[in-house]
């Protein structure tokens, strides 16, 4: 698994995730090779977004789990797993068929009607939150956590504030938990073979509301607008899909590596600004 070293064995199903991954990114690679149709300017994208001030690494080392699938994969293998490590983070994850519990497969739910559960059920959030820690542990300092890019198929306004309710539901666990420093992403762009214009949109305002209404005053909740930093800018051609070159192919919305180090380029200044405003760090 990904916890300790990407070398460490992984399970059937995860192998077969990262074997797809595999294919696909050759075929990105061959289209590249021949000049890939349909890249879209740097200025359409978040690179022309500077990542703000960055304080630099946590004073302390931090313990971090994340719970998430193929693209958090795709985005660890593509530089984020490095990075983290390189700010001192001690990183483990849940993925496909981990943490069962009573025959609930904490690791096979990530979808966003799915974290209530998780998260409001204490015996599940209790094998979250101490997952793989070394001894002497209470538990991570971090739990981030993650929906895959099917979720941004938002396909009408019910089911936008239906997203809203089952966030909304987390925030009780959050307070009582002041302790653990929750991150949230939000979910990833598809690419526009795979969407609407109308469910792109609301894939956006979904993010919107994420990073700006969402928790607004539990200070140990962040989230960080994934979407944004895969997705084209909301007033260009095909607004709100997945960056082509940050897709591994026209019809495969995991993040190519070039997609990850957009990411990994937002996301650390981020958390280094975000666990010092959440007084995780000196």
């Amino acid at each position: 698994m990904l916890h300790d070293s990407l070398g460490m064995s992984f399970t059937l199903r995860r192998v077969a995730v990262i074997a797809g991954l595999a294919l696909t990114a050759v075929a990105g690679l061959a289209l590249a090779a021949m000049g890939r149709k349909g890249r879209v300017p740097d200025d359409h994208t978040s690179l022309v977004r500077s990542p703000g001030a960055d304080p630099g690494k946590p004073s302390k080392s931090l313990s971090m789990v994340w719970l998430h699938h193929s693209t958090g994969d795709a985005l660890l293998r593509g530089g984020l797993l490095d990075a983290l490590r390189g700010d001192g983070v001690a990183f483990h994850d849940i993925n496909y068929g981990e943490a069962g519990v009573d025959g609930y497969v904490v690791g096979d739910h990530t979808d966003v009607p799915d974290w209530p559960k998780t998260f409001n059920t204490p015996k599940f959030f209790n094998v979250v939150k101490t997952w793989k820690l070394s001894a002497g542990q209470k538990h991570h300092d971090v739990v981030m956590f993650k929906s895959c890019f099917p979720n941004s198929n938002i396909t009408s306004d019910g089911m936008l504030e239906a997203y809203k309710r089952h966030f909304n539901d987390l925030v009780a666990t959050m307070r009582a938990n002041p302790d653990v420093l929750f991150i949230g992403m939000s979910t990833p762009p598809l690419v526009k073979a795979d969407t609407s214009p109308d469910a792109a949109r609301r894939a956006r305002a979904w993010a919107h509301w994420l990073t700006t209404g969402f928790a607004r005053d539990v200070n140990n909740v962040g989230i960080f607008d994934l979407f944004d930093a895969l997705a084209i800018a909301a007033d260009r051609p095909d607004a709100n899909t997945l960056v082509p070159q940050f897709s591994t192919g026209p019809s495969d919305s995991h993040p190519s590596p070039e997609g990850a180090r957009a990411v990994t380029r937002l996301f650390i200044p981020w958390f280094n600004r975000l666990v010092r405003e959440a007084g995780f760090s000196d």
